[in-house]
C-alpha cells in the first residue's frame, strides 16, 4: 500500500513494482527534464545495496534463486526503504 506502487507483479523469483503518481488511473509519473521515477528510484536502490532494473516507471528485481528467507526479508526492508525515499523526494514534484 505505498503510494507510489500502482501494481506489483511476479513470475516466481522475478518481480516487478510499477511506480505511478495516480493509483487509481496509473498515471505514469515524469519530472522536470524528463526524468522517470524509475531511475531515481533506482539510484536510492543503488545508494542502499539493492540493485534493481528500471525498465521506464517500472522497477525490475530478480534474486538469486538460492536466496534465504532472511535476504528476502532484508531484501523487501530495502525496497520498501528506497520508495519512502523516492516517494519523499518526488511528490513535491508531481
Amino acid at each position: 500500500e505505498h503510494p507510489l506502487v500502482g501494481e506489483v507483479r511476479g513470475v516466481g523469483m522475478l518481480g516487478a513494482i510499477e511506480l505511478v503518481r495516480g493509483k487509481v488511473t496509473r498515471t505514469r509519473t515524469r519530472f522536470a527534464g524528463e526524468v522517470g521515477v524509475g531511475m531515481v528510484c533506482r539510484g536510492h536502490c543503488f545508494d542502499n545495496g539493492l540493485i534493481m532494473r528500471a525498465v521506464g516507471d517500472t522497477m525490475i528485481i530478480a534474486p538469486p534463486l538460492v536466496i534465504s528467507r532472511a535476504e528476502i526479508d532484508e531484501l523487501v526492508e530495502k525496497a520498501r526503504k528506497c520508495l519512502d525515499l523516492t516517494w519523499e523526494q518526488v511528490r513535491s514534484s508531481v
